[in-house]
Parts: structure tokens; sequence; C-alpha cells
């Protein structure tokens, strides 16, 4: 059997895409890679939240499933909806990158605490947007599209004073050198699933219990189990900003999580623990005590 593997044309998503490659050969198994030009590759010129879909980066790869084309389709773990199609599930989580957001800039004298410094910040994320607009209100925030490399390219030509990225792709694209700092985990709360890659394949696909053996980082799944649990009670999309972490500590998973106003102006946030068995109850009923005390209010904003 021949493992085809379905992934994005960019830059960042064949990186991930060779490394899910090597590892799945290097267990014995003969792999192909298949190309697709996903929504949000193709409307780079419109804000992420203003597309009017959901699974922008998923959707024609999930069909490819449905269809056969391919056996799995690799993504950033982040840009998979809380919902997949029917029939469709994520069967592998790699081990996580650290999760957090950094601070990109050209200047090393960049720095969000200069409240005497008016920076003018690129992101596509809504999330991102509203903690920079709670944390930072002196900074503008400024509309970015486009991979890694073109936003790089857009912040040397002088468009943006920084950028707020994902510290995982900035490694795996080599612009560690551009990191001013790794922003804390408390405030500017992570997407649910950055930094890991994600592994969607058929339920019923046959042949797919040594890929997952292959793949799967169990402490990875886990945590990751439990935000996407706290963003499916929320029903959350990319229309809302909401960010939330888990860490497991040996029997012992950690979830902080939370959601914002898109200006900023308010910010909910709670935090449970609990047994790593319980991962998805625990999402769940993270979210629950946050719909009880007022999120619904944001949600529906």
């Amino acid at each position: 059997m021949t493992v085809r593997i379905g992934t994005r044309g960019s830059k960042l998503a064949l990186w991930q895409a060779h490394k899910v490659k090597r590892i799945l050969e290097g267990v014995g198994l003969s792999t192909e890679l298949i190309q697709y030009k996903t929504t949000g590759d193709i409307r780079t010129d419109t804000a992420l939240h203003n597309l009017g879909e959901r699974g922008i980066f998923t959707k024609i790869l999930d069909e490819a499933l449905i269809n056969g084309e391919i056996e799995i389709a690799v993504h950033s773990s982040k840009d998979v909806p809380s919902k997949v199609p029917e029939g469709l599930d994520l069967i592998a989580f790699m081990k996580r990158e650290d999760p957090r957001d950094v601070l990109v800039a050209i200047d090393e004298a960049v720095d969000l605490d200069n409240l005497n410094s008016t920076l003018v910040i690129g992101t596509s994320s809504l999330r991102r947007q509203s903690l920079l607009m709670h944390y930072s209100p002196h900074c503008k925030v400024k509309v970015i599209r486009g991979n890694v490399d073109t936003r790089i390219l857009k912040l040397k030509d002088g468009a943006y004073d920084a950028l707020i990225l994902a510290y995982a792709g900035v490694k795996r694209m080599g612009y560690l050198d551009l990191v001013r700092r790794k922003l804390n985990v408390n405030t500017f709360t992570p997407a649910v699933g950055q930094g890991s890659i994600g592994i969607m394949g058929s339920i019923e696909g046959t042949g797919l219990n040594q890929v997952r053996e292959a793949l799967n980082h169990k402490e990875t799944e886990l945590a990751i189990s439990a935000e996407r649990a706290f963003l499916r009670k929320l029903e959350g999309g990319c229309h809302t900003p909401i960010f939330a972490l888990a860490t497991v500590m040996g029997e012992s998973l950690s979830l902080q999580g939370g959601l914002g106003s898109i200006d900023g102006s308010v910010i909910m946030r709670e935090s449970i623990e609990g047994h790593t068995s319980q991962a998805k109850a625990l999402g769940n009923r993270l979210a629950e005590s946050l719909l009880s005390k007022g999120a619904t209010e944001i949600l529906n904003g």
C-alpha cells in the first residue's frame, strides 16, 4: 500500500508534509505527496474572518479524503475546524513544538512594553488582534495575509514595525533570528492546537494504524483533545477570538482557555485541572463555566 499524503502547496505546509513522509518511509511505508490549493491559499487579499466559511485551509483536502484520492491529509492542527466532516477524524497529533506566539521584527529595539512607541503590528488572526488591543492598546493592528515568507518580506519593506506569528512556523521557516520575544501564554494564550501537526484520515481507512503509531504523540493528543473539546463546546470558528492551551504532566492535565471581543475590550479566561483520562470532559467543563458567566454575549457579539 502506498500512503498518499495530501497537503497544501505553501512552503510551510510542504515542510510539514515532507516531515510526515520521512517518518512514514522510515517505518517501511511507501508514500506519495499530492498537493492541493485551498480557498485560504487563493484568497490572500481578504482577511480570514471575512471569507465567510469554515475550513478554508482544509475543505478541499477533506473532499479528497472522502473521494479516496488520498489516505491522509497533513494540517497545522490550529487550522482544523472544531467540527470535521462525517467519516473523517484527526487520527494523529505529532509532538507539539513550542506553542507560543512570538513578536517578530527587523529592529532589535522593537518592544511591546514601550508605551511611548505606537507600533504597527501585522496579524491575520482575530485572536491576536483581540489580545493585542487588550494588553497593548498603544499598538496599531494592521491586517496581513500570505505565507510566512510573504509576511516577512512585507515586514522588511517597512509596511509593519513587527508581526505576531506562531513560534512553530517561524522556526520551521528559518526566521528565529527575527524573534524579539516569545509572548507569555498567560496573556497571549495560543490558538487551539497551535504548534502541532495534525493528521486527518478516514475513520474506516484501511492500514492507518501503522500511520498513527508512527506519528502520534500521546501527550500532545491529550492536550489538543481538551483544547478542541473546549472550542467545540463554544462552537467557535474564525469569527470569534478564542484561545486555549493544555499542558500534560504525568497523568495530570491543566487547561487554560478563554475568549475575547474583537475590539479587545473584554477578555474572559479561566483554567481547570484534572486527570488526563478526562481530557475532553475538562474542555467541555471549562467552556460551560465561561458560558455560564456570559461568554454567549461575546460569541453572539
